[in-house]
């Protein structure tokens, strides 16, 4: 049987055709990761999407009998946004790492469903139909967050998944009040907190919330470069995005002193696409 170079060997994708999303460079005030980013949408049944909001179904499949997208056509690192069928954009995750195998067997399938079903969680009926497929795709999830907006596309006339390039917001030219940025200090890096105090007015005054989770506002959505998405609101009195995740992704990309989180708003207005643009 002729396997893919990727096929199951446990190991991510390493297609190098994309530059690793964790480097970066600066264009002025405004900074960004040098490879362009691929956006998925997958359509799922509402029984599967429940599953993946629910931490159930880590592992998403998809078997065909043609080599169609997302077979060879995602990468780790690369963003996925879950809709239901027939329903509205539910979930937006990224891929964790990705799995793919093409000239299937039915012997074939049913191995890969006793190995990893546990993690796929599909029905016996599920199998038994994809029992001749050819080609399968394995993407295990990760950062998984509900939403209940997305990319607004044309109608998918009964595709069950959406491959496409978008540059990140902040590459993209925009007027230059669009996008605003906040500088890193000492403090923010020790205590894994991001301050909004000279950009407060450029947020929503809907997300200005009390000083306790009680009294918190309605969040905003937060997408950070390279994962993960976060809802939060602003700690008004103190002036302060309540979402700690930013020591966690402070580390991740190395972020100094000096270094300035860019924020770009969405035209939804309730949406900001987070980068970072370095020090010079």
């Amino acid at each position: 049987m002729t396997r893919c170079a990727n096929c199951f060997t446990g190991q991510p994708s390493q297609n190098t055709s994309r530059v690793d999303a964790g480097q970066w460079r600066s264009d002025g005030c405004v900074g960004y990761a040098v490879a362009r980013v691929m956006i998925h949408i997958a359509v799922l049944l509402k029984p599967y999407l429940d599953l993946v909001l629910a931490g159930e179904k880590t592992v998403e499949c998809r078997m065909t009998r043609q080599a169609r997208a997302p077979y060879q056509a995602i990468e780790p690192g690369d963003r996925i946004y879950l809709k239901q069928s027939a329903g509205p954009y539910r979930g937006v995750a990224v891929a964790d790492h990705v799995l793919f195998e093409c000239d299937l067997t039915p012997k074939r399938v049913r191995e890969i469903c006793r190995d990893y079903n546990s993690m796929i969680c599909g029905t016996e009926e599920v199998w038994q139909e994809k029992l001749h497929s050819r080609y399968i795709t394995l993407i295990w999830l990760r950062d998984v967050q509900p939403i209940d907006t997305g990319p607004a596309i044309r109608p998918l006339q009964g595709a069950a998944w959406m491959t496409f390039h978008e540059e990140p917001p902040w590459r993209r030219p925009q007027p230059v009040e669009r996008s605003f940025s906040i500088e890193v200090t000492p403090g923010n890096l020790r205590n894994n907190s991001l301050y909004v105090t000279k950009v407060l007015k450029r947020f929503p005054a809907w997300t200005h919330g009390g000083a306790t989770r009680e009294t918190a506002a309605k969040p905003m959505t937060l997408v950070l470069h390279d994962g993960p998405t976060v809802q939060t609101d602003i700690v008004k009195p103190r002036k302060l995005l309540r979402t700690r995740i930013w020591g966690d992704w402070f580390q991740r990309h190395g972020v100094k002193p000096g270094d300035r989180v860019v924020f770009t708003p969405d035209g939804d207005g309730k949406t900001f696409y987070v980068g970072l643009a370095r020090a010079t």
